[in-house]
């Protein structure tokens, strides 16, 4: 019975393989000196054909784009992770998909950066996002696609300006929330899609450009950002090591 049982179980396990863990390739790592980085634009690319290009980028920022995270989701790891910059030029065979380019880069950096990680949820101060005294003045959109920029406005005074098309309040909400480093939920609920431009206002690098985004909400949008615990999911960092030379 039990050499049964095993046998049968070799037959599935034939039958269905155990797929090998995706990595490209080839990989290049090279970390920039500080005149390099200074030099240098920063920039991250996926291109067809399986190539994937990163230059003069944290890990901090690698891991943001690696497991999608905003920035407010990602905790932990050495001090270098937020200064230390690297060029990154990775191939793989035929021309794999994003979501495949990605998971070749999560393998990527538990090889080259020794990176090991764990999900958790975590309490912590969010805002919440609800109608004002007033009522909400979004209008609906005549956008054909959703989309929501950031923009940094020309001097003189630094100032932001966020611009949203065809997008939801919960997509709004995301968008100012990108901006703050921090989460904001929807709490207006308002159904429908909408066309909304935000600012100027300033931002925590010049204050003194105008007024804050929480007084620009209100005033523009008929809504109100309001401070609250909520949870986050979270990507905390167990271990990175700074990459070997090639």
């Amino acid at each position: 019975m039990i050499r049964a049982i095993v046998t049968d179980l070799l037959l599935v396990l034939t039958a269905f393989p155990q797929t090998s863990t995706p990595a490209f390739d080839v990989a290049s790592v090279k970390a920039l000196d500080a005149t390099a980085a200074f030099r240098t634009p920063v920039d991250f690319r996926i291109r067809p054909g399986g190539r994937l290009e990163m230059t003069n980028v944290t890990l901090r920022t690698i891991l943001w784009e690696a497991y999608g995270l905003k920035p407010y989701q990602l905790s932990g790891g050495p001090g270098w992770m937020n200064t230390d910059t690297f060029t990154i030029v990775a191939t793989a065979e035929g021309d794999p998909s994003r979501q495949q380019t990605i998971a070749m880069l999560q393998t990527l950096l538990a090889d080259r950066f020794q990176l090991k990680v764990h999900r958790e949820v975590r309490e912590g101060n969010v805002y919440k996002m609800v109608i004002a005294k007033g009522g909400s003045k979004l209008q609906p959109s005549t956008a054909e696609q959703f989309r929501f920029t950031t923009y940094r406005n020309d001097p003189p005074g630094v100032s932001y300006t966020l611009v949203g098309k065809k997008a939801s309040t919960a997509q709004i909400a995301e968008g100012i929330g990108s901006h703050l480093a921090v989460r904001v939920v929807d709490s207006a609920g308002i159904p429908g899609e909408f066309d909304c431009k935000l600012g100027p206002f300033a931002g925590d690098d010049n204050p003194d450009s105008g007024p804050s985004i929480f007084s620009v909400i209100q005033e523009q949008l008929g809504l109100k950002l309001e401070a609250a615990k909520g949870p986050i999911e979270m990507l905390i960092v167990d271990r990175a090591e700074k990459p070997s030379a090639n």
